[in-house]
């Protein structure tokens, strides 16, 4: 087993944990109805949602971005 296996099975395994534990902390918050807490819950969600599960979206999110604000002059 290489180091790159065991790095790869343990971001799989990050990923999980992470979101059960936000899931665990969405639960907890509207149990005691903390809709701040919430909102960050969710919002923790997302950012696992879109850059943990798929990091070529943070590629295409800057590419999108560049051309919105018109960096590089075209």
């Amino acid at each position: 087993m290489s180091i790159e296996n065991l790095f790869d099975w343990l971001a799989g395994e990050v990923k999980w944990a992470l979101f059960i534990a936000l899931l665990v902390l969405l639960i907890v918050t509207a149990f005691k109805r903390a809709w701040i807490a919430m909102v960050g819950v969710v919002i923790g969600l997302a950012f696992i949602g879109m850059f943990i599960v798929k990091p070529d979206l943070i590629i295409t999110l800057a590419e999108w971005l560049t051309g919105l604000l018109n960096f590089g002059g075209k």
